[in-house]
């Protein structure tokens, strides 16, 4: 999710896309001119349409190409900030777009207006758009296929047609299409050099294709990035950093945990919390995730020290949602007495709840031996199928499918909890990726603190709740509160 959009010129090319981009995030649009902010026409919508939420605008009259004005609107190192540079200038974008990258601006995205420059911007890593290539491709459309529609969005919204091209990383490459299991979406064409290839089941995917995508549009984007790179993303879908909190003072086991954590994972850094820490920050140089790119390469990572202040819980927690964590470390602690008698889930169920990110509750583990994922009744978030496979690619770890049921005459089967085993299982043969499946049967809890061993890392999902009774477990909890190993506990999406 993105917390702001900022545009780099005023231009009318920037006027044709704002409708779009303000369903997104807010924008702030900068240029050198006064004269052309002022021309810059925004549409004044309700906050709302068939579309979703629409987003403010903001006007700036600065220079882009500054680092200090760059600084200034990127604010926040936390915060998920994209760019997209489009003066008009391909000397002035590209210098855009090369502070952008070291600022940690994600995505940048540059409008290319000679297309001999593209490869230049490529090369400090922004996405090259040649408006040239955008405008003669609708032109030729127009004329070869007068009276239809070629459209990114089809049926009525309800529909979105994507192209990339395959990269040398994709886990697609050289898997019939039939293999792929395709839900939601399907390759309507692909495109190989100058020759169409119209799919069929036994059609093989090959590097540099270009793949013509038609499906839901809540799935796509991610069909698309799997299919195009393989690139694992987690933290990045909930945060772009490693967060540990220590409420309890230093913990050296633990904060090595999280560190490892934070440079084997596509984490931008790690910030240490703990009361009366003296604010650090330092820049640290790690091997890049072998699924980053095609060979591995080094890039920086931000560390930092902060204190944080536990005498009002509320704005310890205010202060941590404010650091937007991809992931949050820190120790299960117990109930207390009145929580316990209440059949309250205490401070932990409330980082859970309040924290929309996978909370680790660690016990540090040197090291993790392989990925347990429980599935249990109810377990329906698919976005934990997303948390296995990133982390038992990062993490090279072995994945092991652990069903735990209660006995048929106690509960039914359940379907949803089947069907995200099926899921998980197509989603690990995408990726070349074996799994181990386990089933046991008895209470959750007793069941799952037999099993799990000190190098375990327990991926388990809970609803969003604070009742922690007799009645009502919140087994996850139970669980990360006395197991030998960390639980890496996913609290399901508000609603």
């Amino acid at each position: 999710m993105l917390d702001r959009i900022v545009i780099a010129g005023a231009g009318r090319t920037i006027e044709t896309i704002l409708e779009r981009l303000v369903h997104l995030a807010p924008v702030i649009v900068l240029d050198t001119q006064q004269s052309a902010l002022d021309e810059l026409r925004v549409s004044e919508s309700p906050a709302n349409d068939e579309h979703g939420p629409i987003h403010g605008v903001t006007k700036r009259l600065a220079d882009a190409t500054s680092r200090f004005v760059l600084e200034e609107v990127r604010a926040d190192s936390h915060l998920s900030v994209t760019i997209v540079a489009a003066t008009g200038d391909d000397r002035r974008n590209i210098e855009i777009v090369r502070l952008a990258k070291e600022l940690r601006f994600q995505p940048v995205v540059g409008i290319v207006i000679d297309p001999a420059a593209a490869p230049e911007y490529e090369s400090h890593g922004a996405r090259a758009i040649v408006r040239a290539h955008i405008l003669g491709n609708v032109v030729e459309q127009a004329l070869r296929y007068d009276g239809l529609v070629v459209a990114s969005m089809v049926g009525q919204g309800r529909g979105e047609i994507i192209e990339f091209s395959v990269l040398p990383s994709s886990p697609a490459i050289g898997t019939p299409l039939s293999k792929l299991h395709a839900e939601g979406w399907r390759i309507a064409a692909i495109y190989r050099g100058s020759e169409l290839v119209i799919p069929t089941g036994d059609t093989l995917i090959a590097a540099e294709d270009r793949v013509l995508l038609i499906g839901n549009p809540e799935i796509l984007s991610g069909v698309a990035e799997q299919l195009r790179m393989g690139v694992p993303q987690f933290p990045l879908r909930f945060g772009n950093q490693i967060v540990a909190f220590l409420a309890n003072g230093r913990n050296q086991a633990l904060e090595e945990e999280a560190e490892r954590l934070s440079k084997r994972t596509r984490a931008a850094g790690m910030t240490l919390l703990f009361p009366g820490a003296t604010a650090e920050r330092s820049l640290v140089e790690v091997l890049d995730a072998p699924h980053s790119a095609a060979s591995p390469r080094h890039q920086r990572k931000l560390f930092e020290r902060a204190p944080i202040d536990l005498v009002d819980t509320a704005a310890a927690l205010s202060k941590l949602r404010k650091l937007r964590p991809g992931v949050l470390v820190c120790q299960a602690t117990g109930r207390s007495f009145l929580d316990g008698i209440l059949g309250r889930g205490g401070m932990a169920a409330r980082l859970c709840n309040e924290l929309d990110c996978p909370v680790l509750f660690g016990k540090g583990a040197a090291s993790y031996k392989r990925l347990v994922f429980a599935l249990l009744p109810g377990s329906r978030d698919l976005r934990l199928a997303d948390t296995a496979i990133d982390l038992v690619r990062l993490l090279t770890l072995p994945l092991v499918l652990l069903r735990v049921s209660l006995p048929e005459y106690v509960e039914a089967p359940d379907s949803q909890t089947e069907q995200l085993a099926v899921e998980i299982q197509r989603r690990a043969r995408l990726y070349g990726l074996k799994t181990e499946s386990q089933v046991v049967e008895g209470n959750p809890v007793r069941e799952l603190l037999r099993l799990l061993t000190e190098t375990d890392l327990l991926l388990i999902g809970r609803k969003r709740t604070r009742r922690d009774s007799y009645t009502s477990p919140d087994v996850a909890l139970r669980v990360a509160r006395s197991a030998q190993g960390s639980i890496l506990v996913q609290t399901e999406e508000r609603r």
